[in-house]
């Protein structure tokens, strides 16, 4: 069933609050659009903070109803006025008074990704990026087990280990606001030229660098013959599943990398993202932090090592122990048990 055609059996509204922006990405609108994908049983609308407007309309409104917080209009009271029956909010950290406003009318409330004084209020927290072992709060969800995966992995097959590295996928999220694909591009080309390794760049539709990015790519590989790039990509599993290892921020595409078998180099864009733990060696990952001043030797001395087939393969070997198809289902179930059912 396409998403702009959704079933309204059930008559229950469930309004959509996200945003996506430079600062933040488009990982929280992807994430939405997704989810409200799985609920073509109920109406859905959506509800863009104001910041991202320009960013983020245009990949909703081909799909659902949405409109963008006005001025300096209440959050709270907007999201009222369109009468919802549960909100799901994806849009960071949110604030007691937002949340409490919602709840003082009965609603159920529903964040992702949310560490602010807001998920104390809410009735379901799903913070996957999160792997906290100290929150017992049931309410919580809190790790890997809740990532969901877009339906395009599902199908994707994932990698199998060759010894030899034959492309090497680099990707840093929809909006790259540090630029680090250029940066990681010119870091690794010598290397993956000298070795005949093909390199694919993903950008996303936030990306501010573009023009400049291909110009620089025509530099280093005028002839095309090892460089593709792909930007605002609807199908990143495609470009997965050629890849030997990636190199990205530690954002959802980290389990993205896991699910298809890619150990990767991981960089934070920001201290946020820092708080992602799961990018560590001890799920496939080399995590080189927090890169607010980039490093190219660093990133140059990480590359060489995993083209070595004996530091690769133990990497992989911890990937392969992921399985994150069920996820999903888990995480629709807990957010339908909590709509009315009358």
């Amino acid at each position: 069933m396409l998403p702009s055609e959704p079933s309204l059996a059930s008559g229950k509204h469930i309004v959509f609050v996200a945003a996506g922006y430079p600062a933040i990405g488009m990982g929280h609108v992807y994430r939405t659009l997704m989810l409200a994908r799985e609920l073509h049983d109920f109406r859905v609308s959506f509800l863009l903070t104001r910041e991202s407007e320009s960013f983020a309309f245009d990949f909703v409104a081909p799909h659902y109803p949405v409109s963008t917080q006005s001025g300096h209009a209440c959050l709270a009271s907007e999201v009222l006025s369109l009468k919802p029956d549960l909100v799901i909010n994806d849009i960071l950290a949110t604030d007691a008074s937002y949340i409490g406003a919602l709840k003082a009318t009965g609603l159920p409330v529903v964040n992702f990704e949310d560490d602010g004084p807001g998920a104390d209020l809410a009735d379901l927290v799903v913070n996957a990026l999160y792997e906290s072992k100290s929150d017992t709060n049931p309410h919580r969800l809190y790790g890997h087990r809740y990532f969901c995966l877009r339906d395009e992995f599902l199908k994707a097959e994932p990698n199998v280990f060759r010894s030899r590295i034959k492309r090497v996928l680099v990707t840093f999220g929809g909006t790259d606001a540090s630029d680090f694909t250029s940066k990681t591009l010119d870091s690794i080309f010598d290397l993956c030229r000298d070795r005949a390794i093909a390199v694919s760049v993903v950008a996303g539709p936030g990306y501010a660098h573009r023009e400049a990015l291909e110009s620089r790519i025509n530099e280093l590989d005028p002839g095309a013959a090892l460089i593709t790039f792909t930007h605002a990509t609807n199908v990143m599993s495609r470009e997965m599943e050629q890849a030997d290892i990636a190199l990205c921020s530690a954002g959802r595409t980290v389990y993205e990398l896991a699910h298809m078998r890619i150990p990767a180099i991981v960089l934070a864009h920001h201290e946020r993202e820092d708080m992602h733990t799961f990018a560590r060696p001890r799920n496939g990952f080399v995590y080189l932090g927090v890169m607010r001043d980039f490093r190219p030797e660093r990133v140059v001395r990480a590359f060489s090592r995993l083209l070595d087939p004996g530091s690769r393969h133990p990497l992989y070997d911890r990937l392969c122990r992921f399985d994150f198809r069920p996820n999903k289902a888990r995480v629709i179930a807990r957010i339908q048990s909590l709509l009315p059912k009358t």
